[in-house]
């Protein structure tokens, strides 16, 4: 998904829309892209709530009168630099029509330059209008390595406590298919019920993320035949 992703950034798609509900995990990876030796670009993200922010900048530091989405996505016109411009929840005003027009004003500027904006939502809402000219993409839930690393990250904040290759292995295993911060979250409830992590936790892990995945609506979920073998772990 990463790597589709910044060949869309490079071939100078106007438009993507990213479905993601892990927006911080998204973000980091779209800034990532945008600073390769390829790309280094700047990259900005709008919020209702507090309008244009550069990556990384307080949110103090917002552009002037950039709450509203008709107004930020002039801003963003108006910018004469190549930049990465992300959006967050723009479903919620899409179908406006004033919204719809401006994007698509933003499209027809855009080309030949090396501005994109992103819009980034848990939901997909695009408008007929729009439909040609946007390119939707899922960004891929945490791998193995992924979930190792937040794993490790529990157990050195609980005394370092070490565990075996095998009970990692299941651990990891148990949690695929659930976000970073799901994943967070469930090995921080087995810790809890269980005051330690070890493989006899897997079923807590297990039926935590059997309720999480009812939750989001999800039927099944296949697991990834991966091990830590493959990771270099």
């Amino acid at each position: 998904m990463k790597e589709e992703l910044s060949i869309l950034i490079q071939a100078q798609y106007p438009l993507v829309y990213l479905l993601t509900s892990e927006e911080e995990r998204a973000e980091a990876a779209v800034f990532k892209i945008a600073q390769s030796k390829t790309q280094h670009r700047r990259v900005f993200v709008w919020t209702v709530t507090h309008g244009i922010i550069e990556y990384g900048q307080p949110r103090q530091t917002t552009q002037h009168n950039t709450v509203s989405p008709e107004a930020a996505i002039e801003w963003v016109l108006r910018q004469r630099e190549p930049g990465i411009f992300i959006f967050k929840d723009l479903h919620a005003f899409i179908d406006s029509a004033p919204v719809t027009r401006w994007l698509r004003d933003a499209i027809a500027s855009f080309k030949g330059t090396e501005k994109i904006i992103i819009l980034m939502s848990p939901v997909q809402q695009v408008p007929i209008e729009l439909e040609k000219d946007v390119a939707v993409l899922d960004f891929a839930l945490p791998d193995m390595g992924e979930l190792n690393q937040v794993l490790s990250r529990h157990l050195e904040k609980n005394k370092g406590r070490r565990i075996t290759t095998e009970a990692r292995e299941k651990l990891l295993k148990a949690a695929l298919g659930l976000t970073r911060d799901e994943s967070e979250k469930v090995y921080r409830k087995a810790y809890v019920k269980a005051g330690r992590l070890t493989e006899e936790e897997v079923d807590v892990v297990l039926s935590e993320k059997k309720q999480l995945i009812r939750r989001n609506g999800i039927l099944e979920y296949i697991e990834e035949d991966e091990t830590l073998a493959q990771l270099g772990a």
